[in-house]
């Protein structure tokens, strides 16, 4: 037989083996499928399971007297159709994933290429041009507009334009009133100038002054009194005219801005002093007079809180604090008293009713207002659980205020030494120091504010301190009365460009 003969032979018996076993394969995978579970050996309970079993030809691989190479395996992809045999494969439910891995391995997503994100490109917004204003304008613009706010108290809306120094000004105030009794009433001006046609704007935040924001006013001086051994710290203010005594000894200090409606003041001295040394923070004369308010009512100067505790005393009353915050009230005339330990985080008010006076003294905790249209006498020490000075945290404000008079007790009741008030008190007839004659042994020392129709003399009795409290910038003891003047609480000079429509929004 030739060579090409035997090959061709050889190829079709293998091609026949190969039909033949995948058959058989076939015909017995069917099988052990079919009639598998009831088989012997394999239990009812047991998965059935089918084995593959190939079978050799023993002349596939032999040719006669031929060495043939080994048949390199082929991919499935290659071999003829009519070879490529594979068992059939039972169909899966729809909801099933053909898995390679064990059931409880994790499977790792495949990588998603990610398409690029567009850069983000931020727009930026030029800034606004700015102008810083004269030194000029820094102060005379302020002022402006606090004597504004001034006058237009009663008349809000009214529209403002004036010219100063080449420029044209025009100005819109919003008015905020005070959120609750211990707050200060606020103005925002928003102004805006042309300057040889340039347009600019700007904001200036004004705040309405408390009379607990003066350490001391006087609206009538009495003659006979002199600031001698006297230490003031902070604004003073007199609607007429003061009278100042040194001597080589010893003189006055004011240690802030000295005001006073009058012309001028009275100044008596022995020996030498200047007048720097005395006004030490500068004074002005002939300034606007800051009226005293008709009505010293707390109510009138405080919204409706419907959290504050209001106490009406009818009677002549004693009240003693005690620094947890606790106090006791009790009622001279008539039988009764009263003691509340419950500290408050809102404002407490002690109402009189006009002729009963009240006498106060001890450690006050809160936020308390004092008030008698008639008397209020302080009898011994009155000051704050938490100092401010040494606790800047502290939330304790008291306030005393009385239609008519606030009075020092006689030494016999205050006893002897120093006397020490923190708090911010309105006298709206008269201040007194009682038996003023009793030999000097001490100072009065008041921590707060002193405000008063008129004051007595305290020496020889007391020298006198009046140190102002800071916190009294923002805030005020409840329904504290306050002026008509007004104040820039701040303004960095700047000025910013604006357009013509801009400067026509803003007013």
């Amino acid at each position: 037989m030739a060579l090409a003969d035997l090959l061709e032979t050889k190829n079709a018996q293998r091609t026949l083996a190969a039909v033949v076993s995948g058959a058989l394969h076939l015909t017995i995978f069917i099988i052990a499928f079919v009639l598998g579970g009831t088989q012997d050996g394999i239990g009812s309970n047991e998965e059935s399971f089918a084995q593959l079993v190939l079978i050799e030809a023993p002349e596939v691989d032999r040719a006669e007297g031929i060495e043939l190479r080994p048949v390199e395996p082929m991919q499935a992809a290659a071999l003829p159709a009519e070879i490529s045999i594979a068992p059939p494969e039972l169909p899966l439910p729809a909801s099933e994933a053909v898995r390679s891995e064990p059931a409880d391995a994790e499977i790792t997503p495949p990588d998603i290429p990610t398409q690029p994100q567009p850069a983000v490109v931020a727009l930026v917004t030029p800034p606004e041009a700015t102008f810083l204003a004269s030194i000029q304008e820094q102060t005379s613009l302020p002022q402006r507009l606090a004597k504004l706010a001034e006058e237009l108290q009663n008349k809000p809306e009214t529209p403002l334009q004036w010219e100063q120094d080449g420029k044209q000004y025009t100005a819109r105030m919003v008015w905020e009133r005070a959120r609750d009794g211990t707050a200060l009433d606020r103005v925002v001006a928003e102004v805006s100038a042309s300057d040889h046609g340039k347009l600019m704007s700007t904001r200036i935040m004004l705040k309405r002054l408390a009379f607990s924001q003066f350490t001391q006013v006087v609206d009538r001086w009495d003659p006979m009194v002199q600031l001698h051994d006297d230490v003031i710290v902070g604004r003073f203010h007199s609607n007429s005219q003061f009278n100042v005594y040194h001597d080589s000894r010893v003189g006055p200090k004011f240690l802030g801005k000295v005001t006073t409606a009058a012309r001028s003041f009275e100044m008596s001295a022995r020996g030498r002093g200047r007048q720097s040394d005395i006004f030490a923070g500068g004074i002005e004369t002939h300034t606007n007079r800051i009226n005293l308010p008709q009505s010293l009512q707390p109510f009138a100067w405080a919204p409706y809180d419907p959290e504050a505790r209001i106490h009406q005393l009818t009677d002549d009353t004693r009240i003693r604090f005690f620094a947890d915050g606790s106090y006791m009230w009790r009622t001279s005339n008539a039988p009764g008293s009263g003691y509340l330990n419950k500290p408050s985080e809102h404002p407490v008010y002690f109402v009189g009713n006009m002729g009963s006076t009240l006498y106060v003294q001890g450690v006050v905790a809160g936020n308390i207002l004092v008030y008698s249209p008639t008397k209020i006498v302080i009898e011994d020490d009155l000051t704050y659980a938490n100092d401010p000075r040494r606790d800047p945290s502290s939330r304790d404000y008291l306030g005393l205020v009385s239609d008519r008079y606030i009075e020092i007790a006689s030494p016999g009741m205050t006893g002897p030494g120093d006397l020490t008030i923190h708090a911010a008190i309105f006298a709206g007839r008269r201040f007194v120091v009682r038996d003023i004659d009793h030999p000097r042994s001490a100072t009065l020392k008041i921590f707060g504010s002193l405000s008063a129709g008129s004051l007595s003399a305290s020496e020889p009795r007391y020298a006198t301190e009046i140190e102002y409290d800071n916190r009294f910038e923002q805030r005020r003891p409840p329904g504290f009365p306050m002026t008509t003047r007004f104040e820039a609480e701040g303004w960095n000079g700047q000025w910013v460009k604006s357009s013509e429509r801009m400067a026509d929004d803003m007013l």
